[in-house]
Order: structure tokens, then sequence, then C-alpha cells
């Protein structure tokens, strides 16, 4: 089991990876700089994923209609990610193992399920649309 420090570091590098990726976001938003799709590269077609990017892209831009129906994704997505922030601030500054209680609770045989068929609507969505 993890000490208190050990449960504060882990959160703390994590708070750094998310600033990574709020720079990343940002970069994107204003520079024409985009990452290829691996699955349209390799096998040209599209994956759950596709329109993620351009969600967050949207999102970053305070488009968050256009982002949602770009992917449907995105919207359990940030929701989740908004929860795992402040569960990572809380384990940062108070050592609470709010990530640990996030993490038993995504691991719910339910909520895997849902996750399963929301990924499998929104694959099938996204190559109705042609996406």
């Amino acid at each position: 089991m993890k000490t208190e420090e050990g449960i504060k570091l882990h959160a703390k590098k994590t708070l750094a990876v998310y600033g990574v990726g709020i720079i990343a976001l940002i970069a994107f938003v204003h520079t024409p700089f985009r990452i290829p799709c691996i699955s349209k590269l390799i096998a040209n077609t599209q994956c759950p994923g596709c329109g993620l990017t351009r969600s967050f892209v949207m999102a970053g831009q305070l488009d968050f209609i256009g982002a949602i129906t770009m992917n449907i994704l995105f919207l359990p997505l940030s929701i989740g990610m908004v929860i795992y922030f402040v569960c990572v601030v809380l384990d940062a500054f108070a050592g609470k193992r709010a990530i640990q209680r996030f993490n038993s609770i995504l691991s719910n045989k339910w909520i895997i399920a849902a996750a399963v068929l929301l990924m499998l609507a929104s694959w099938y969505y996204n190559f109705i649309r042609g996406i």
C-alpha cells in the first residue's frame, strides 16, 4: 500500500502530464500541426476514436457543441478527465486516495460494459457518417 507521500508524488507527476496535455492542445489549436491517424494510415479505416482530436481542438476553440457532434465520446471522456483531475488535486495536496477510489468505480463491470457499448455505437455512427 502506498504511503501518503507516495500518493502525493504520483499525483504531482500526473498534474505535470495534464500540463503537457494542455500545452499540446494549445499548440493544436494555434498551429497547423496535426497528428496523423494510425488506423487510417495502416488499415485505411476509422477507429472508435475517429474525430476525437478534432473534438478536443474544437473544445479548445470553445466550440463545445461542435466538439460533441464531431465525436460523442468527447463528452464522457472530458467529464472523466475533469473528475480525474479533481481526484489528482485531492491526492496531490491532501493525500486523499481519490484516484484509487475513482479507479475502483471505473473497474465496475457495468461501467465497462456501458463504455464498450458507447464506443461501438460511436464507431458505427462514425462509419455511417464516413469520417
